[in-house]
């Protein structure tokens, strides 16, 4: 035997084995790798707080410098001369020697101003010559706020600018006026502030306002555009929120997609934001070479560990092949050659192990063919057998289905002799006898007692009334003339009205008829359901419905009476109870069909009889 031959044959164990010797490998070298990956994730973390702090430190710095410039403000909106300044000389005097010192104190402002109600330019620090009348853009908001406020960026009298308001009150603390400081975000003294603040070696850091435009920037190239992220960031500053991650640079007319760190912080009173931007590469770099430095060796280890495997694997392949083309042979039912000795250590133990099982399923096997060889004898006798009960109970079923309706037949011949002898000879005799009654009275002398004649007659008359309903049950002329549905109409009113019970009936595609020995049982069996309900129910509305769906006919009499319990009538009585709701479910199995009952006691009753009907059209 060829050693490729043996590998051939044995590569499955050789396989198993090099992985579990790789798994070995592989998680002696994940478990730290796993916690270095982890500690760069936390360092890539840190980077990011360590952003989100120079962002809020940066927002913090402004909020104080702005609270500062809003107490010069302050001190301008409620010192001397400014409820006066519309009508006295000096007060402007004063007003402007106050915009002046604020001016000249001021850390952010390059220029002041007083407003009156409307938002109108009074007095401006320093004094510049102005053509006509000016309005501070964001003034009027302002006045209507009431508050300390800023705007965001706008364009001002020499550019683009932010405005700082404090409103002056009058007498009754009512805004009648703002003292304004005009700020330059590119001059010098907004860039000192941007620039106290470290942002990394390639970062920026950029002030928003409300609307996500950028109002300053390290980066002079951005300021006055609008920043990307604007609905997120513009969120965030109305909620005074923060948030720090990743950002993606594909969008609003960047060339390329770069991924770059972010943090932001706002300021809810001001109505900024400041956001601090580094791009991942410059940020992360010292993390991603030590990732990629970890993805390196991960293929050298498994490599490694592969050569080790297969060195380990050589060593069983020989016996194993051997075992394992004796176990192929033997599940391919060959038991007739035995297993050579393997020698003295686990694989021989296993070889012996394996030689007597196979002469153990060997006379296993022999044992069970015989077994199997009677089984399938007994088993071919008995499908013989049944087969034929079945065809006998087949025989025995339509038998059954040929004698009832038979039996139905034969009752509605005799319903039908009866009726015709009742009408022609009873009814004719009774008739005669009422009028021999009728002559017999009329010819009584004057003053006779005719008491007994009259009531032979009405007792006639009644006999005679009641031989009518009986021939109508016993065979309606309604149900040969119009059909099922006109006499299920007719003997529900007939059965059910007189006794104040409400009756609805609901029949779809009426004009369709039926073969006349299905419509006789149909309507036998809802004449016995009306009438257990005429007697028993005691219900109040009895609905009878009538559907077909394709060949499929559905009757469902329903009705809100005191129901009753199925188990207690499902077998017939000596008393009685029973009989009918067997009639109609034999009459209805004779046609095929299936018939359901659902009631409870003091819950109503529902029939729902199922039958198979012959295509429109088929009549028989």
């Amino acid at each position: 035997m060829s050693p490729s031959r043996s590998r051939w044959n044995t590569k499955g164990i050789q396989s198993r084995v090099g992985l579990l010797v790789v798994l070995g490998v592989l998680t002696s070298m994940l478990v730290p790798g796993w916690i270095a990956w982890k500690s760069l994730a936390s360092l890539a973390d840190q980077i990011l707080l360590g952003r989100l702090g120079v962002a809020t430190a940066t927002t913090g710095h402004l909020d104080d410098i702005v609270a500062r410039e809003w107490s010069k403000l302050q001190e301008v909106a409620t010192g001397p001369g400014i409820s006066s300044l519309r009508d006295d000389a000096d007060s402007r005097a004063q007003v402007l020697s106050a915009l002046r010192t604020s001016y000249l104190r001021a850390e952010l402002m390059h220029e002041t101003y007083v407003t009156d109600a409307d938002g109108r330019v009074r007095l401006r620090e320093p004094e510049v010559a102005t053509a006509g009348v000016m309005v501070l853009p964001g003034a009027r908001e302002a006045l209507r706020a009431g508050r300390p406020s800023a705007t965001g960026l706008v364009n001002g009298p020499r550019g683009p600018a932010v405005f700082l308001f404090m409103p002056i009150r009058d007498w009754n603390g009512q805004a009648s006026g703002l003292v304004a400081g005009e700020i330059d975000p590119k001059g010098s003294r907004f860039a000192g502030i941007l620039g106290a603040h470290e942002a990394g070696s390639a970062g920026s850091i950029d002030v928003l306002d409300g609307s996500g435009l950028i109002i300053a920037s390290t980066d002079l190239s951005r300021q006055g555009t609008a920043s990307d992220h604007r609905q997120m960031l513009s969120n965030l500053i109305r909620t005074g929120g923060s948030t720090r991650g990743t950002c993606h640079t594909c969008h609003e007319g960047s060339e390329g997609r770069t991924t770059d760190l972010m943090a932001f912080a706002s300021s809810k009173s001001l109505g900024w934001g400041v956001r601090v931007r580094e791009p991942e590469s410059a940020a992360l770099a010292e993390t991603t070479r030590l990732r990629r430095t970890l993805l390196a060796l991960g293929p050298v280890l498994l490599g490694l560990g592969l050569l080790f495997a297969y060195g380990a694997a050589q060593s069983l392949l020989r016996p194993l092949g051997v075992l394992t083309r004796t176990a192929e042979r033997i599940a391919a039912g060959n038991m007739e050659p035995p297993i050579p000795d393997l020698g003295a250590d686990e694989v021989g133990r296993l070889g012996r192990s394996l030689e007597h099982m196979r002469t153990q399923i060997k006379s296993s096997m022999d044992a069970i063919e015989e077994a199997n060889a009677m089984l399938e004898r007994r088993v071919d006798a008995r499908t013989a057998e049944l087969k034929a009960l079945y065809a006998q109970l087949a025989e025995r079923d339509e038998a059954r289905s040929q004698l009832l309706r038979q039996v139905i037949t034969a009752q509605e011949d005799e319903r039908k002799r009866l009726a015709r002898e009742l009408h022609d000879e009873t009814c004719q005799t009774i008739s005669a006898l009422n009028m021999r009654l009728e002559t017999a009275v009329a010819r009584l002398p004057p003053g006779a007692d005719n008491a007994p004649l009259f009531e032979a007659r009405a007792l006639a008359v009644r006999t005679l009334d009641e031989l009518h309903r009986l021939i109508y049950d016993l065979r309606p002329s309604v149900l040969d003339d119009l059909g099922l549905w006109s006499a299920i109409q007719w003997y529900a009113d007939r059965q059910l009205k007189p006794r104040g019970v409400a009756v609805k009936c609901e029949f779809n595609d009426v004009e369709r008829r039926l073969p006349p020995l299905m419509e006789t049982a149909l309507f036998r069996a809802v004449q016995e359901s009306v009438s257990n309900i005429a007697k028993h129910a005691s219900a109040e509305h009895v609905l009878i419905q009538c559907d077909f769906e394709g060949d499929v006919l559905t009757i469902e009499i329903e009705d809100d009476g005191s129901g009753f319990e199925v188990a207690a009538v499902k077998r017939p009585n000596d008393e009685g109870h029973g009989w009918g709701l067997l009639g109609i479910t034999e009459r209805v199995e004779a046609l095929g069909g299936t018939v359901v009952i659902d009631t409870a006691p003091g819950q109503g009753a529902r029939i729902v009889i199922t039958v198979p009907v012959p295509p429109e059209g088929a009549r028989a």
